[in-house]
């Protein structure tokens, strides 16, 4: 049976996803709008907030609507007038958009300044070093050679990049002295995330720092708070790949020997694989996490801050003793 804990978190979360409005970015309807009002902005709702945050609390909207996931989004057909009609995207970068990448390309080869994060902190590879590694996955299908593309769940690779958000700022008119006591202040405030994430979950023992997830989402967050990601159900770093029968027996078995108490998935894409695998196991639980996307409706993803104490508190609160 699949335990049911922490109901009211996991509930908001999930509720927040199921109410948010899919829009558009922004309008593209006049072409001919001012350099100076050109609009700043970010591939996801979390880079978009975290630019924000950085540029002195200057609009950056997101292109992939929230409760999106990155990996499947397609984009529409004003979404090219909105890119070409930006000051300045902010990308993530390592394929993480794939709906997005021709069109990044595109427009960035007749002008638009688009800054990949990814190009400014140390990236880990994109297959993490897990306990449980899925041979048999079919990686033809999607491949993500250049590195694991979720930088942003880790706050300190996110402060170590926001120099490079403001000097596109600033290359895009923005005022050097104001930005950087902006990103200053900003970085300061990621790194006290930083220690404040690291304290809740001080109460994990070393032994118990062990991750089973939806898909290869928490590679940054294992590596810095130092856990070992066991397995997962998804053996990529796309949710576009697909679960494989046999790992899933295999990891199965390794959750069950070593009594594994939760999987964590991610809140904005489908978790039926993990729900299957935890109505396998006795006493296992599915914690839905943020990892891709903010939300509406809730203080629990509202902003990049928020999102990332609250997935440490939730896996605090299902391994801690």
């Amino acid at each position: 049976m699949i335990l049911i804990r922490r109901q009211g978190r996991v509930l908001a979360i999930t509720l927040a996803l199921g109410m948010v409005v899919i829009t558009g970015a922004c309008s593209s309807s006049d072409s001919d709008r001012d350099a100076a009002s050109r609009p700043y902005l970010a591939t996801t709702s979390i880079w978009a907030d975290i630019a924000s945050h950085t540029l002195c609390g200057a609009p950056v909207e997101p292109i992939i609507p929230l409760g999106s996931d990155p990996h499947s989004w397609e984009p529409s057909i004003r979404t090219r007038g909105d890119l070409e009609s930006a000051a300045l995207v902010i990308a993530n970068g390592l394929d993480l958009e794939e709906g997005l990448i021709d069109l990044l390309s595109t427009v960035e080869s007749q002008g638009t300044k688009v800054t990949y994060i990814a190009d400014y902190v140390d990236v880990l590879d994109g297959e993490p070093d897990t306990a449980d590694q899925h041979d048999d996955a079919d990686e033809d299908s999607h491949e993500h050679h250049d590195g694991d593309p979720h930088i942003w769940l880790d706050p300190i690779r996110v402060a170590d990049a926001l120099p490079a958000i403001v000097e596109a700022a600033i290359g895009a008119g923005g005022d050097e002295t104001t930005l950087t006591d902006c990103a200053d202040g900003y970085a300061d405030e990621l790194r006290a995330l930083d220690g404040d994430i690291a304290t809740a979950l001080a109460d994990i023992a070393p032994l118990d720092r062990l991750l089973v997830t939806n898909h290869d989402a928490l590679g940054y967050f294992a590596d810095r708070y130092k856990f070992t990601i066991l397995g997962t159900v998804i053996p990529s770093t796309s949710t576009h790949a697909e679960a494989n029968a046999a790992d899933l027996a295999e990891l199965a078995q390794t959750i069950d020997d070593l009594g594994i108490p939760a999987i964590f998935t991610d809140a904005q894409s489908s978790d039926v694989d993990a729900i299957a695998l935890a109505k396998r196991l006795d006493g296992v639980e599915i914690v839905p996490l943020l990892t891709g996307t903010l939300t509406s409706g809730t203080e629990a993803g509202a902003t990049y801050v928020a999102l990332l104490r609250t997935n440490a508190e939730l896996i605090a609160e299902a391994l801690a003793p």
